[in-house]
């Protein structure tokens, strides 16, 4: 019976024990992702002009979610050419960095910039470095492509 006993114990302590190393393992593969990448050379931090605001209030809506648009830090990259974003596989016209709530924009936007900023807005409205289809095709899909001015 003992020794039943106690093996009752090791199992609970080994299953214990891997469950802890889980959850540590969990918390340090989430907090990498909280890391924030080094800002592109040349890169330089800049205030939004108030269509921004705006933009960002018609992604609000389409989510159905809100965030501070004042707790992001924007920042813009010279040239022309789309920018590697490390750790994607694309190279790009904008990102949203989670780890310090950033978003990063090309300076030259080719076309129209107001699609870009609501792309990478509703990646910091969502919290999500993915694209969903719910907010990016079915919610959201025609506001991300709208007017230039949010007002039209």
């Amino acid at each position: 019976m003992i020794l039943h006993g106690e093996s009752l114990r090791a199992r609970h302590t080994a299953r214990a024990a891997r469950g802890l190393l889980l959850a540590v393992l969990a918390t340090v593969s989430c907090s990498d992702r909280l890391v924030p990448l080094p800002l592109p050379e040349g890169s330089r931090q800049f205030l939004p002009e108030p269509v921004y605001r705006a933009w960002w209030a018609q992604m609000e809506a389409c989510a159905g979610k809100r965030a501070s648009f004042d707790a992001v830090s924007w920042y813009v990259i010279p040239g022309e050419e789309p920018i590697v974003i490390p750790h994607h596989p694309q190279r790009a016209l904008g990102y949203w960095d989670p780890g310090d709530n950033r978003i990063v924009l090309l300076q030259f936007l080719p076309d129209r910039r107001a699609p870009v900023v609501r792309h990478e807005a509703l990646h910091a409205i969502t919290r999500r470095l993915d694209h969903p289809p719910e907010y990016f095709v079915t919610r959201c899909g025609a506001v991300i492509v709208g007017p230039e001015n949010p007002y039209e």
